[in-house]
C-alpha cells in the first residue's frame, strides 16, 4: 500500500509500477550474488587462476616470458571469461524475471552478445596499459608500493577539490553566481543567519540532467553551495521555454531556501572536513591491509600457485576481490552510517533555523517530481543507502517538532 504520508502525492498505479521494478531489481541482485558465490568457489577449488596464468605463459612462450607481457595476456583472457561469466545473470533476467514482472526490454538478445564482444575489445585499450603500469610500478617501487599508491591518491583527491568547479561542473552545465531577485532574497535570509557569504552561492544551468539537487563542498575561499536549476520551480524559466513534462516541477523560493538551510548545516557542522578525514583514514587502512595480504605468499599457494610464484596482477585481483571483502564490507557499513548521520544532522540544523515545514514540503515535492519507490526495510537501508529515505526524513522532522 502507498504510505500514508505520500497518499496525496503518488498515485497507486505509479506506486505499483515502482514496486514491481524494485522487486525485479532486488531479485536480480540476489541471483547475481548467488551465481557469483558459486562460481568463485568453483574457481578457487579447481585452481582457475593458475590455469589462466599458465595459459598466458604458454601463449607467449615463443616470444617472451617477462611477467609484464604475460600479465597483459592474462588480463585479456580474464576479460573474456568475465564477459561469459555474466551470461547466467543475463539469461535469468531476460528469460525469467522480465517474463515474471512484465518488464520486457525492446533490445533483442543477440544485441547483448554483440555488446559483450564489443566491450571485451574496447576494454583492452584501457586494461592493457593499466596492467603494464601496475606491474611496472610494483617492480620499481618495491615492497612499500601500496603506500606510494596511497600518497598519489591522497594528492589527487585534494587536487580534485580545487579542480571540480573548473573540470567536472562544466560537463553538467554552466555555473553562475545566484543573481539578485526573489530567490536571492529568500536565500540571503538563511545565509545571513549563519554568516555564509552570498557570493559563494551558485546556480547550475543543466544541459541534460532532470535530477533535482543542491550540494555544499569545499572550504575557506573554495567553499560554495551549488543549486541545480532543476530544483527551481519551472527551472526558473517561463512555461513556454520548457518541455511539457517539465512544467510544474521544482520548488518555491521558500522551499529552495529550506534546502539551502540543509546544505548550510553541512557547512556549519564541518561535514566536508569530517568526511574527507574519514575517507583518508579508510583509504590508509585499505592500503595497509592490502599491502600485508598482497605480500602473503600463503594466499597464492592457497589458490593453487606453486610455492614462490606470486604474479603481481593475480595478487591485485585475489586480494581486492576476495581477501579484502570482510574489511571492505564493514568499512562500507560504517561509511554509509556516517553519511546518513550527516544528513540527519543537516536536517536538524535546518529545523533549528525554523525551516522544518518548508523542508518537509520540499522533500515531498522533490519526491513527487521523480517518483522513486519509497519503502525500504530498515536493515537493508543501513547496508545500502547513503541518505535516509524520504519516509525516514519526514519522520525525523516530525520527531523534532514534537520535541
Amino acid at each position: 500500500m502507498v504510505p500514508e504520508e505520500l497518499r496525496g502525492i503518488i498515485p497507486p498505479e505509479i506506486f505499483y509500477r515502482a514496486r514491481i521494478y524494485e522487486l525485479h531489481k532486488m531479485e536480480l541482485r540476489m541471483w547475481k550474488y548467488f551465481v557469483d558465490i558459486i562460481l568463485t568457489l568453483i574457481e578457487l577449488f579447481f585452481g582457475f587462476y593458475p590455469f589462466v596464468w599458465n595459459l598466458a605463459v604458454l601463449t607467449l612462450k615463443p616470444l617472451s616470458g617477462a611477467e609484464i607481457w604475460v600479465s597483459v595476456i592474462f588480463v585479456f583472457y580474464m576479460s573474456i571469461y568475465i564477459t561469459v561469466r555474466c551470461l547466467p545473470v543475463l539469461l535469468y533476467d531476460k528469460c525469467i524475471l522480465e517474463v515474471r514482472y512484465g518488464t520486457r526490454s525492446s533490445m533483442p538478445t543477440y544485441c547483448y552478445c554483440l555488446l559483450g564482444l564489443l566491450a571485451v575489445v574496447l576494454a583492452q585499450f584501457l586494461l592493457g596499459p593499466l596492467t603494464m603500469l601496475v606491474v611496472l610500478s610494483v617492480e620499481l617501487l618495491g615492497w612499500w608500493f601500496f603506500m606510494w599508491y596511497y600518497l598519489a591518491w591522497a594528492v589527487l583527491t585534494i587536487l580534485m577539490i580545487f579542480l571540480l568547479p573548473y573540470v567536472c561542473i562544466p560537463c553538467v552545465g554552466v555555473q553562475r553566481r545566484l543573481q539578485p531577485g526573489p530567490l536571492y532574497n529568500e536565500v540571503k535570509v538563511v545565509c545571513d543567519m549563519v554568516g555564509f557569504p552570498m557570493k559563494r552561492v551558485f546556480i547550475i544551468r543543466t544541459r541534460t540532467t532532470q535530477y533535482s539537487n543542491a550540494y555544499f563542498y569545499g572550504s575557506c575561499c573554495l567553499k560554495r553551495i551549488v543549486i541545480f536549476d532543476t530544483l527551481l520551480l519551472n527551472k526558473g524559466l517561463s512555461a513556454s521555454e520548457l518541455k511539457p513534462f517539465e512544467v510544474g516541477r521544482g520548488l518555491t523560493n521558500i522551499q529552495v531556501a529550506a534546502v539551502v538551510a540543509h546544505e548550510l548545516g553541512h557547512w556549519r557542522k564541518g561535514h566536508f572536513y569530517k568526511a574527507t578525514f574519514i575517507m583518508k583514514i579508510h583509504l590508509l587502512l585499505t592500503m595497509l591491509i592490502f599491502g600485508v595480504l598482497f605480500h602473503c605468499k600463503q594466499i597464492y599457494e592457497a589458490i593453487g600457485f606453486e610455492p614462490g610464484l606470486c604474479p603481481i596482477v593475480v595478487g591485485f585481483i585475489i586480494v581486492m576481490r576476495i581477501a579484502m571483502i570482510p574489511y571492505l564490507t564493514l568499512a562500507n557499513f560504517f561509511i554509509l552510517w556516517n553519511l546518513r548521520r550527516f544528513e540527519y544532522s543537516a536536517d536538524r540544523f535546518a529545523h533549528m533555523l525554523g525551516y522544518s515545514l518548508s523542508l518537509r514540503s520540499a522533500l515531498v515535492k522533490i519526491y513527487a517530481d521523480h517518483m522513486s519507490f519509497p519503502v525500504y526495510d530498515t536493515c537493508y537501508a543501513r547496508w545500502n543507502h547513503t541518505h535516509p529515505t524520504i519516509l525516514q526524513r519526514l519522520e525525523y522532522q516530525e520527531r523534532l517538532d514534537q520535541k
